[in-house]
């Protein structure tokens, strides 16, 4: 599936709620323990098939590099921990951090280091307990010689390594996942048009960057967008992957990342090349199985199903949708199901907690949240938080 654009959108946000009230409106009175992976093989779990597909299967995509007002960062993260979630996929953009040039970081607005809102936000999940899992892409300007395309990939890919590896440096024992890149089989995330061999360039040197600053680093291939196209602008996650692998991949990552949407099926609704569900990543596995790679872990970026109102535009419905019902319970059992059958399955990223305001109602992409912007849980929040906190 193409990727809905993430821009810049103005929406209204609520008056705020007092943080202790809030979460005595959503939460039992005793909060959950420390969020450690859990040690041994749950009921019902098949046995993992690598130390990246042994950890607890929770998680979500935050926002916090884009909230302003630190209490809204506070709440969003004690709700993420009062859910049982344990991990957090959040977004540490290079453009953000390495500027006004190479080697500087320095915010000439505010004159402070444009790692200060990173740190507080590494500083806030350690605290909470939450393992983020850290997206880095979105080079600077003065990365590329083309400005037209922001997500390209750099003129120089050992520009983006030394970013790699000053990140992974920086925040070593308290961010030791990170995801290299987004969805680079669509063209609009590379450089006009996929080009895998060029991507496992990138990710080569990422790869050995991290593992330079971090040895204990876990490094995971970019989630691939699913699709059935066949190029040249856009090309299914299926045909990607494999050309990713014949490039060499197979060496240049820990853990594969796919994105999993149900769009309007249930859960165990069986792969095909030809539908998009929630089972097609087991298409995905063929190939990692036909390239001897069949016991590495596939971590999931961004997951989840869509629960648009009925009175949708039928022209926003790029991921279907369901009803708040289904939303619910197939986030709950799909997890559920690849615990029980896929030995490789690892972290869930369902997609995604809470965003600060900039996608409004009108916009299909509004209601995957589990949070609505003022902070009101929505069904699935609840389900998501009586399975992980049951466990």
């Amino acid at each position: 599936m193409k990727a809905v654009v993430r821009g810049s959108r103005r929406a209204v946000i609520r008056a705020a709620v007092p943080l202790a009230g809030m979460l005595a409106a959503c939460a039992d009175v005793n909060l959950p323990g420390p969020l450690l992976p859990k040690a041994g093989v749950a009921a019902g779990r098949v046995a993992p098939s690598s130390r990246w597909s042994d950890v607890e299967p929770w998680g979500t995509n935050l926002f916090l590099h884009k909230e302003v007002e630190t209490w809204k960062r506070e709440l969003t993260v004690e709700m993420v921990r009062d859910a049982g979630i344990t991990w957090a996929k959040q977004h540490f953009p290079w453009e953000e951090i390495e500027q006004p040039r190479k080697g500087q970081s320095f915010d000439a607005k505010y004159g402070q280091s444009t790692w200060d809102k990173f740190d507080d936000i590494v500083r806030l999940a350690e605290a909470r307990g939450l393992r983020l899992i850290a997206r880095i892409d979105r080079p600077p300007a003065w990365a590329r010689v083309d400005k037209s395309r922001p997500n390209a990939p750099p003129d120089r890919i050992d520009d983006f390594g030394d970013f790699a590896f000053q990140l992974a440096a920086r925040y070593r024992g308290k961010v030791e996942h990170f995801q290299v890149w987004n969805e680079p089989n669509l063209g609009e995330e590379w450089n006009g048009r996929p080009d895998p061999a060029a991507y496992v360039a990138l990710l080569r040197v990422a790869y050995r960057r991290i593992k330079d600053a971090n040895p204990n680093a876990c490094v995971l291939a970019a989630p691939l967008a699913m699709n059935v196209e066949l190029g040249p602008i856009h090309l299914n996650e299926v045909d990607y992957l494999d050309r990713l692998y014949q490039a060499g991949a197979k060496d240049a990552c820990d853990v594969i990342s796919a994105n999993a949407y149900g769009m309007d099926r249930p859960p165990e609704d069986p792969p095909s090349r030809a539908v998009l569900n929630f089972r097609r990543v087991e298409l995905l596995r063929a190939v990692m199985e036909r390239h001897g790679d069949g016991a590495k872990a596939t971590w999931f970026n961004e997951f989840g199903w869509n629960a648009s109102p009925r009175d949708m535009p039928r022209e926003e419905l790029v991921w279907q949708r369901v009803t708040d019902r289904q939303q619910a319970d197939w986030t709950v059992e799909g997890v559920e199901y690849a615990r029980r059958n896929w030995p490789w399955a690892g972290v869930f990223c369902t997609w995604y907690f809470r965003q600060v305001g900039d996608i409004p109602p009108s916009r299909s992409e509004y209601y995957f949240r589990l949070v609505d912007p003022d902070f009101t849980p929505r069904p699935v929040y609840h389900s998501v938080r009586a399975a992980a906190r049951s466990r």
